[in-house]
């Protein structure tokens, strides 16, 4: 069966609610830019070891591995439209209180590990819900929702928020941190606006059509407990060998990832020298590449079918790590960052897609939660590692991380293959728009 994509159909408006969560979620993305540099920015100025420094990446994954499973049963199960809100609003409130200490000087490492941790297990509960609700949002136009969502997120996040955080910091570190917590808050507002309709769990559901998995369950009469939907869940993927497969690859992939990220301010500020002002500035280099990654998702995969966008995406994001590794100045560097962050952005549109296009929407925000946790659950095992390794020799991260990807990767390329395969069977019988 060709893995070619149907040819392009007419364009099905994503819609005003679809508009609505995108508007939210640009505020969120500018609040999440922000934090993502300052919080390391303020750890760099408080220590300057690694391990301690890649600490905070750790404390940054630790609750997809604690509470990813619980997020993704109430994701299924509660109003989604609320538990957008009230996750906003919890991040604007720790990050407040961060501001205060850092204001008086009272700040430690420890500190920012205890904000950064309950920041993220709100971001847990953000993330696989808003990726549930958005079959509903858009249910015609998949493909075209996530590249829409991952390129307003690099504009807010990287090209707006990481800069913006660098230069603030600069002035005062907790500047950024209180513009932060004015964006989530923010973020909440909008989202207050979302209608009923979209926010049930069975909003957009889609039939269940891969004959690998069990039947779905969750229609019995007596309403299941929170640990037998997470048991359903769980079956559901452990027997499901296509998935199964392709999210334990994304276990090594993240990873390596955030070994590298976890000692990235090190390796930009000591390795290639880049002033701390500018830290953000050289952080673009990702804004860029992934915002060229949202344009060319839709195009990429109309042109050369799902399966050949992966295997150029991933081979593409492997020799990007060897040629960051080896750069000899700042600016190969950030060529290479770029690079990865274009194929990173296209392979993640294109393999969440499949995933919504082929999993019920009963249990989409059980698989997504799942989907988030082999990527981030064993991270901070991936930032201590790269914190150990950084002690060495900082450029040896990356380096090691490419050889990580390649391996893993290798293996995985069947069943990639059919994953890709059956989300193209689905988009032809649903007729959605991927344009």
């Amino acid at each position: 069966m060709s893995t070619e994509s149907p040819s392009r159909k007419r364009r099905a408006p994503l819609g005003r609610d679809f508009n609505r969560f995108w508007v939210g979620s640009l505020s969120s993305n500018l609040a999440d830019g922000i934090m993502l540099v300052a919080l390391p920015m303020l750890a760099a100025a408080l220590t300057n070891d690694p391990v301690l420094v890649s600490g905070l990446m750790a404390a940054r994954f630790l609750p997809w591995l604690l509470v990813g499973l619980l997020a993704g049963a109430l994701a299924d199960r509660l109003d989604r439209g609320r538990v957008l809100v009230v996750a906003n609003l919890v991040r604007a409130g720790a990050l407040v209180v961060l501001a205060a200490l850092v204001a008086a000087g009272l700040a430690t490492i420890w500190t920012l590990y205890a904000v950064m941790f309950v920041v993220m297990v709100c971001e847990v509960f953000y993330d696989v819900t808003g990726r549930a609700i958005l079959p509903a949002l858009a249910p015609r136009a998949l493909d075209r929702a996530n590249s829409r969502l991952v390129g307003g997120k690099t504009v807010t996040e990287d090209f707006a928020g990481a800069p913006l955080a660098g230069f603030l910091f600069v002035i005062a570190a907790a500047l950024p941190i209180a513009l932060n917590a004015g964006a989530y808050f923010l973020g909440a507002l909008v989202l207050l606006g979302l209608p009923l309709a979209v926010r049930r769990p069975d909003a957009g559901a889609r039939p269940a059509t891969e004959p690998e998995g069990p039947p779905d369950t969750d229609g019995d009469a007596a309403r299941p407990s929170v640990m037998a939907d997470i048991r359903t869940g769980l079956s559901y993927l452990l027997g499901h060998p296509t998935l199964r497969s392709v999210l334990l690859f994304n276990v090594v992939l993240n990873m390596a990832s955030v070994a590298q990220g976890g000692v990235l301010v090190l390796i930009v500020q000591e390795h290639f020298g880049v002033p701390e002002a500018f830290y953000g500035v050289f952080l673009m280099s990702v804004a860029a590449g992934a915002l060229v990654g949202a344009v060319l998702a839709g195009p990429a995969v109309e042109r050369l079918g799902r399966f050949r966008t992966e295997l150029i995406c991933f081979s593409l994001m492997t020799a990007s790590y060897f040629a960051f590794g080896l750069a000899p100045g700042a600016v190969t560097a950030a060529l290479a960052f770029g690079t990865r962050a274009v194929a990173s952005t296209v392979s993640n549109i294109v393999v969440v897609g499949a995933i919504q296009l082929v999993v019920p929407g009963t249990h989409l925000g059980r698989v997504m939660s799942l989907v988030q946790i082999t990527g981030a659950g064993l991270a901070p095992i991936g930032a201590l590692l790269g914190g150990l390794l950084g002690r060495v020799e900082l450029y040896y991260v990356p380096i090691a991380s490419g050889a990580a990807v390649l391996a893993a990767f290798l293996p995985t390329i069947p069943a990639i293959r059919r994953l890709t395969r059956h989300a193209d069977d689905v988009e032809r019988d649903a007729g959605v728009d991927h344009t």
